[in-house]
């Protein structure tokens, strides 16, 4: 027997829960698919059964293997859907963001109510339930194949094989562990055993824990080491800080670390037909309307007249300058849409630099133009390089890379927070603490006061006008769309703003210049905390709605939606009008309908439980005595009573 998990569903490429929600695999998600199929290739094996969950992204996977492998013993056998395969339903966190649900719940709680053997999210399935039904599945179906010496092939999620797995060592629901199953990779029976066995404890189990909890808590890591780098330079007082040339090499090294394991998580190539024309006009636009403004007035003579307002100049610049390259982190981990944030600011941060040094020879500033080769060498060493090396990988290695992603993504995060640690100790002012608290000198302590409340306006005032655009834009975007429009509008590029700066001329005001610097770069290192804390006060309040209104939507809400259908008041229900119930409960709890194919499989598969009688109908008792027992739609897949 052979099992594969379905390969990359857009679900998992965007860190969002599916479980019953029937989404499609990514182009990478089928490349995973036919790299399972060579593997069955390889092995020789043919089949004398299938079977296969019902869910679109499982039947994808199990096609795409068996077109590439020529696997089946006989052109006759039927690949058989069993709903006992399914995935897990995950309640009311189906099409959440998994980073905002650890926050919420925090990690103890995530943990203990996803892959506790008797905890379950509101409205979902506890893991001992998806054990019971996979072993039956396994008893019925399997079993008899396998004493008949045959060879099975069982194409389904993580949350089934998980479990599945501990059946097949023996073991109790009650020793289940997340493993992180590698997507669309063939393991045998006794693969699936061993890897349990070596993902479950040790090193490996230490590893998971480390990697969840530092995507957890990136954002916190970043400003925190940022604010330790400033402390400890302000502290000791070092008027040196980090030699030039070793900080360039250390924020490009970081920064590819950074690309590297975040592309291993993105494919360009498809991420470009996912955008919508509304998100590129929004973000594009805003980007026109900041060039127009920043251009009209460095030109106008209004802001610089000499040396000594070069500060000046260099906040509208801020405005000017394309969204960091690290925004795709910022939208998986606040729930964007992923696919915007990736693209977008890429394409902005190829041509702005060009436009930004056109500007600079035009405007004849004080500015050493050759300070952006710093930024081009982020491009190619820090961007293109590791990027292009991230999707070659992703290409050839389909399965392996994307199983090491899971594994060791903190690299990534841990290079960041090591490039804000070095950030905040070269950009704070050695004498910052005396010029906050104990000037000695009025021209510092202005110079620090004033770039702060600069800064506060500018960062205020950028996020002020991204979330009216978002107010403005709304019903025009999806929500996870319009959180992308608002990471790329508010999270400006800072380093290549700062390599402008790096070669200043000699200036008047050295002091000001030295301060803008740091509270931006304070900024762009701190606030992002400060959004991800009221993001997520703002999904834990909506999470609790949700639950409240998931507790509350019980056999009473059921009934007034059997009423409604029941246009001839004969108290009973036939199998159309039963679908379009599911379908309506769907609407209520997810959010999403099923396909059409998918309701009606599992239209057939609930009507023949609750249909007793067998008189062709299902009456209102029936239908309540199995939602009291069950629950709505997302526990559908549950063993048959």
């Amino acid at each position: 027997m052979y099992f594969i998990r379905h390969g990359e569903s857009t679900s998992n490429e965007r860190n969002i829960f599916a479980g019953v929600l029937d989404v499609d695999l990514t182009s990478f998600g089928r490349l995973q698919a036919r790299r399972a199929g060579v593997d069955l290739k390889k092995k020789g094996t043919k089949f004398d059964a299938v079977y296969v969950s019902h869910m679109r992204r499982a039947r994808q996977t199990c096609e795409i293997a068996l077109a590439e492998s020529q696997a089946l013993k006989s052109p006759d056998t039927p690949v058989q859907i069993d709903h006992r395969i399914s995935q897990k339903s995950f309640g009311i966190f189906a099409g959440r963001n998994l980073n905002l649900l650890r926050l919420a719940l925090g990690y103890e709680g995530f943990e203990e109510m996803l892959h506790s053997h008797n905890e379950a999210p509101p409205s979902g399935e506890k893991i001992a339930q998806v054990y019971e039904r996979a072993a039956r599945f396994y008893e019925d179906k399997v079993v008899p194949h396998l004493e008949r010496g045959e060879t099975v092939l069982v194409v389904c999620h993580q949350y089934v094989l998980e479990p599945l797995a501990l059946y097949l060592s023996g073991l109790p629901p009650t020793a289940y562990k997340h493993l992180k199953l590698p997507n669309g990779k063939a393991l045998s029976g006794v693969d699936l055993v061993k890897f349990r066995d070596r993902e479950s404890g040790g090193a490996a189990s230490l590893r998971k824990e480390i990697n969840d909890l530092s995507i957890m808590w990136a954002i916190l890591l970043y400003a925190a080491a940022f604010l330790l780098g400033s402390l400890v330079r302000a502290v000791i007082a070092s008027t040196g800080g980090i030699p030039s040339e070793l900080f360039r090499a250390i924020i490009v090294a970081c920064l590819a670390a950074s690309t590297f394991y975040t592309y291993l998580d993105i494919d360009f190539a498809a991420s470009k037909r996912k955008i919508t024309s509304t998100v590129k006009y929004v973000v594009y636009g805003w980007m026109v309307a900041r060039w127009a403004v920043g251009l009209s007035l460095i030109f106008s003579g209004l802001l610089y007249q000499s040396e000594a307002d070069l500060y000046k100049v260099l906040w509208v610049l801020f405005w000017m300058v394309p969204p960091a390259l690290t925004s795709p982190v910022l939208s998986v981990l606040w729930g964007g849409n992923l696919y915007p944030s990736a693209v977008l600011s890429r394409t902005l941060s190829i041509v702005a630099p060009l436009a930004l040094l056109a500007t600079l020879r035009v405007a004849n500033l004080p500015i050493n133009v050759s300070s952006l080769i710093f930024f081009g060498v982020i491009l190619i060493v820090g961007l293109a390089i590791p990027g292009a090396l991230a999707q070659v990988w992703r290409d050839k290695s389909p399965v392996e890379s994307n199983h090491h992603s899971k594994n060791w993504k903190f690299i990534g995060v841990l290079a960041v927070a090591f490039m804000a640690l070095a950030t905040g100790f070269q950009f704070t002012p050695a004498t910052f603490i005396s010029d906050l608290f104990s000037s000695t000198d009025t021209t510092r302590s202005l110079a620090c006061l004033q770039q702060l409340a600069i800064a506060t306006l500018v960062f205020i005032s950028m996020r002020v006008l991204a979330a009216l655009t978002s107010v403005f834009t709304k019903g025009k975007l999806i929500k996870a769309e319009a959180q992308d429009a608002y990471i790329l509008l508010v999270n400006p590029n800072f380093f290549l703003w700062a390599a402008l700066f790096l070669g200043v001329s000699a200036t008047a005001n050295p002091e000001a210049v030295r301060y803008a610097i740091f509270w931006a770069a304070l900024g762009f290192f701190c606030i992002p905390l400060v959004e991800q804390i009221l993001f997520m006060n703002s999904f834990g309040n909506e999470l609790l709605r949700e639950t409240l209104r998931s507790s509350r939507m019980a056999t009473e809400d059921v009934r007034k939606l059997f009423q409604q259908l029941d246009t001839d008041a004969s108290n009973a229900l036939n199998k159309d009008e039963i679908m379009e119930l599911l379908g309506r409960i769907e609407d209520m709890t997810t959010g999403e309908r099923s396909s059409e194919e998918v309701r009606k499989y599992v239209t057939d598969y609930l009507f023949a439980t609750l249909d007793s009688d067998k008189n062709g109908t299902v009456d209102l008792a029936e239908l309540e005595e199995y939602v009291s027992t069950y629950g709505l739609v997302a526990n559908l897949n549950v063993a048959q009573t």
